[in-house]
C-alpha cells in the first residue's frame, strides 16, 4: 500500500513541477532516440501538459478530501457550529 501511495505521491509532484519547457525537452529526448517524429511535438507536448494538468487535479482533490475527512473525524467544531453558538447567545443575551 505504502509502495503505491509513494508512487502516486511521485507522480503527483511529478506532474505539480511539470512545465512546457520539461515538456519540450521530454520530446527532444524522444526525438533523439528515433521514438517519436519532429511532426508531432505540438500534439505531444498538449498532451503531457493536459496530463500533468488533470494529475494536479487530481491530486489537489485526493489532499483535499484527505484533509477534510481527518478534521471530520477529530470532532473539532466547524464555522457553521460557531455560527449556531453565536446565534444561540446573541439571542440569550437579548432576552435580558
Amino acid at each position: 500500500m505504502f509502495e503505491a501511495l509513494d508512487k502516486l505521491t511521485m507522480a503527483g509532484l511529478g506532474a505539480l513541477t511539470m512545465t512546457r519547457e520539461k515538456a519540450e525537452k521530454i520530446f527532444d529526448e524522444y526525438v533523439k532516440r528515433g521514438e517519436l517524429e519532429k511532426e508531432s511535438r505540438t500534439g505531444f507536448i498538449k498532451d503531457v501538459m493536459d496530463s500533468a494538468e488533470k494529475t494536479r487535479k487530481d491530486l489537489e482533490k485526493l489532499i483535499s478530501d484527505e484533509v477534510k475527512k481527518t478534521i471530520n473525524s477529530m470532532d473539532i467544531a466547524t464555522k457553521e457550529d460557531i455560527r449556531h453558538i453565536e446565534r444561540k447567545l446573541d439571542k440569550v443575551l437579548k432576552e435580558k
